[in-house]
């Protein structure tokens, strides 16, 4: 079953395929934080591929922090606990050896453009797909689930940064896709700082259905800096002039 809508991805290897595949069941839900994944004979068999490639790809999961593979039991969804800190600077820095400005920035980069490219590029399949993770984070606050909380947030910035239409950015995106758990945790752990991105998350949605670029890349990068304010991080006052209104403004004339 296809969890994203659109053209069909071409894959390079089998666990290239693996993953892809297990990562879209866990962002849109269908496999729940906490939840067991089938054996690694069942994943052989469903995907034709060999033992050695299912545990690739299920150490490439593990890395990106999407499952934890435990001796003698299997492999399980990662379901996330309440952070140690409320304060995420210090706690970044004393994990990380990337300072955390600089993974700022790059999302300053990456992800305004990208929906500035979804509103132009999405097709109806993937907006409503996009829409989905809107009501799947809904319904995640309703539950206490920060887990379900931190997938759902993951699915919407994954949704958008595919419909961009762009292979190459989704892999640079896969790049820093394991050191924004840590972030989505200490963002997402309370239903208050839940609900103000469930709000961003609207904003940006509707800028991306109304076709709006300009409106899509300054909802995402106020979004990524409301969210820095809220961690208590401050940021250079010279990444105001990242984000290339201009550019974005005269691709859309």
């Amino acid at each position: 079953m296809a969890m994203y809508p659109g053209s069909a991805p071409r894959y390079r290897t089998v666990v290239e395929r693996i993953v892809e595949e297990l990562a879209n069941e866990i962002r849109m839900g269908v496999l729940k934080p906490g939840d067991k994944l089938p054996s690694e004979r069942k994943l052989c068999g469903r995907f034709g591929a060999s033992r050695n490639s299912v545990r690739e790809a299920l150490r490439i999961l593990s890395s990106r922090r999407m499952i934890q593979i435990q001796m003698g039991r299997g492999s399980f969804v990662t379901d996330f606990s309440a952070p140690e800190t409320n304060s995420l600077l210090p706690f970044w820095e004393q994990h990380h050896e990337v300072p955390f400005l600089s993974l700022l920035e790059v999302r300053l980069f990456i992800e305004p453009q990208a929906a500035a490219l979804a509103a132009s590029r999405i097709d109806k399949a993937s907006l409503a797909q996009l829409e989905r993770t809107l009501r799947q984070l809904e319904e995640n606050i309703d539950k206490d689930s920060l887990g379900g909380r931190i997938f759902a947030d993951i699915a919407f910035h994954d949704c958008l940064i595919r419909a961009a239409d762009n292979p190459l950015l989704v892999s640079i995106y896969r790049g820093i896709e394991p050191m924004l758990f840590e972030i989505r945790r200490m963002g997402l752990w309370s239903k208050e700082r839940s609900a103000k991105v469930l709000k961003a998350h609207g904003e940006i949605y509707h800028a991306v259905a109304t076709g709006d670029s300009p409106a899509a890349g300054r909802a995402m990068w106020d979004h990524i800096l409301e969210f820095a304010k809220d961690m208590e991080v401050s940021f250079d006052s010279r990444m105001l002039g990242l984000l290339p209104h201009s550019s974005i403004e005269k691709a859309e004339q």
